[in-house]
C-alpha cells in the first residue's frame, strides 16, 4: 500500500503551480505603476512650467487686483507670510507631487478597469481612460463651477464654493461609472448602444447642472482677467 502524500506536499505544490500567475500579475501591477509615476511626474513638471511662463501674468495680475481691493477696503497694508517667489516654488513643487499623486491612482485604477475597456492594446485602454477620467473630473467640474480668480468671492461663501464643487465632483464621476456599467450591460447593435450611452450621459449631466445651484458669489473682476486666469 503506498503512502499518501502529507497535506504539507500538496499546499507547496498548489503554492509552486500559482505562483507563476501571482507574480506576472505583481510584475504587471509594478510596471503600471512604474508607468504611472513616470507619467505623473512629467505631467507634473509640464504643469508647473506652463504655470511659471503662461500662467504667472494671470495670477500675478488677480493678486494685484484683490491686493487693491483689500487695501482699499481696510485701508492697511499687509506684508505676505511668504514671498511670492517663494509661494511661486511652492506650487511648482505643489503641481509635481499632485502630478505624481494623479499618475499613481491612474495606473491603480488602469489595472482594475483597463481589462474591461475593451481596447484593443494598453495603451488604447489607457487613452479612453485618461479621456473619460478627464471628462468626469475636470471638464464637467470645470464647465459648473470655473475658476475665478483670487479677487473674486466672498470670504464668508468659501465652505459653500468647496461644497458645491466637490458635489458636482462626486456627481459627475458616480455619473460615468453608472453609464459605463450601462454600457457594459446592455443587449444593443453597436450604434445603438453609443447612441443610447451618450443620451443617458447627456440626461444625467442636464439633471446634475439643473439640479446643483449656480456660482453664489457674483464676477466683478475684469472680463479679459477672467478669461485668461481661467485659461
Amino acid at each position: 500500500m503506498s503512502p499518501r502524500p502529507s497535506t504539507s506536499s500538496s499546499t507547496t505544490a498548489a503554492t509552486s503551480r500559482a505562483s507563476p500567475a501571482t507574480e506576472h500579475s505583481t510584475g504587471r501591477m509594478k510596471r503600471i505603476l512604474g508607468i504611472g509615476c513616470l507619467a505623473g511626474l512629467a505631467a507634473g513638471a509640464a504643469a508647473a512650467l506652463f504655470a511659471a511662463t503662461a500662467g504667472r501674468g494671470p495670477i500675478r495680475d488677480a493678486i494685484a487686483l484683490e491686493d487693491s481691493i483689500s487695501h482699499g477696503t481696510s485701508g492697511a497694508h499687509h506684508d505676505d507670510l511668504f514671498s511670492r517667489g517663494v509661494q511661486e516654488i511652492g506650487g511648482a513643487i505643489g503641481l509635481i507631487v499632485f502630478g505624481l499623486a494623479l499618475g499613481v491612482i491612474f495606473a491603480v485604477v488602469l489595472a482594475a478597469v483597463g481589462p474591461r475597456l475593451v481596447a484593443s492594446t494598453p495603451l488604447t485602454a489607457s487613452i479612453r481612460l485618461g479621456f473619460f477620467g478627464f471628462v468626469a473630473v475636470v471638464l464637467v467640474p470645470f464647465l459648473k463651477y470655473p475658476a475665478n480668480p483670487p479677487a473674486v468671492g466672498d470670504p464668508d461663501t468659501v465652505n459653500e464654493r468647496t461644497v458645491l464643487y466637490f458635489a458636482v465632483l462626486g456627481l459627475s464621476i458616480l455619473l460615468t461609472w453608472a453609464v459605463w456599467r450601462f454600457h457594459l450591460g446592455v443587449s444593443l447593435s453597436p450604434v445603438a448602444k453609443a447612441w443610447a450611452t451618450a443620451a443617458l450621459y447627456g440626461a444625467g449631466l442636464l439633471v446634475i447642472f439643473l439640479a446643483l445651484p449656480g456660482n453664489p458669489d457674483a464676477i466683478d473682476a475684469p472680463a479679459d482677467l477672467v478669461w485668461r486666469f481661467r485659461l
